[in-house]
């Protein structure tokens, strides 16, 4: 469950009882050392800033999400990373006017695109797991 609360540096959203339910789906499709991996997401709710949450709650927060993961958002020592939030909605679908799906992909950022070759991984490695399901 996820609650709202205000406060000072703006709304904050958090994992408690009581809260509106949420849920998210995810896959490791790659991992680097101890403290990276590469996950794939999929919300099947659309709360405020479910995946952040979800993922700092469980204590893996987004690598370079301060708001939510704190100083453990970050990696000490790993020049080749930028510090902007490496979340990225790589592929959506909706659906059309007339019933069909609507889909949509997006290359990385150039942020995560560097940090990408910096641990290693292949962005064409991964097929969409999440889009095959739906065919």
């Amino acid at each position: 469950s996820l609650k709202k609360s205000g406060g000072e540096g703006g709304e904050r959203v958090y994992a408690g009882a009581g809260g509106k339910s949420a849920r998210t789906q995810y896959i490791v499709v790659d991992r680097t050392g101890a403290k990276v991996a590469w996950l794939m997401l999929k919300p099947e709710t659309g709360r405020t800033h479910q995946l952040r949450v979800h993922l700092a709650s469980i204590g893996a927060p987004i690598l370079g999400d301060g708001k939510y993961g704190g100083k453990e958002a970050f990696l000490g020592g790993a020049d080749g990373i930028g510090k902007k939030i490496h979340l990225h909605a790589r592929s959506i679908s909706i659906p059309g006017l007339n019933g069909k799906l609507i889909k949509a992909t997006a290359p990385l950022p150039d942020h995560m695109a560097e940090a990408w070759i910096y641990f290693g991984f292949h962005q064409q490695a991964a097929r969409d797991f999440y889009f095959d399901e739906e065919n």
